[in-house]
């Protein structure tokens, strides 16, 4: 009985070690607030297939294909990357040299759209 006691208890620490060994490693995603996204927030043009809009709702930055639909951008432990919550897919912010952004990148299913911000 001892025995069983004692194979519990160590597989229970290693167990433990395990788990915090995974969340020591995962990388820190950042919290958004509205001031944080207000670099990225506004209007996208796709140079033909319509305009994207990324706005702040509810606590969430909502990337919006007119006429397409909605989804909200997930934030991700890569400065200025999102992933596209319900689709396989980011979209990357991009900067000129002043810091400022200028453009969207997405990454959709194997598609790729660039969008310069108006």
């Amino acid at each position: 009985m001892k025995s069983l006691l004692c194979s519990f208890i160590f597989l229970f620490f290693v167990a433990i070690g395990f788990v915090s060994a995974q969340n020591a490693a995962a990388p820190a995603v950042p919290v958004l607030d509205s001031v944080a996204v207000q670099p990225i927030l506004g209007k996208y043009d796709t140079g033909g297939m319509g305009n994207i809009i990324v706005s702040w709702d509810k606590g969430k930055v909502i990337g919006t294909l007119e006429g397409q639909g909605s989804a909200p951008l997930v934030s991700t432990s890569t400065a200025d990357v999102f992933s596209i919550e319900g689709f396989d897919g980011t979209a990357t912010f991009i900067r000129d040299e002043t810091k400022k952004v200028i453009k969207v990148k997405l990454e959709v299913q194997g598609q790729t759209i660039e969008a310069t911000r108006l």
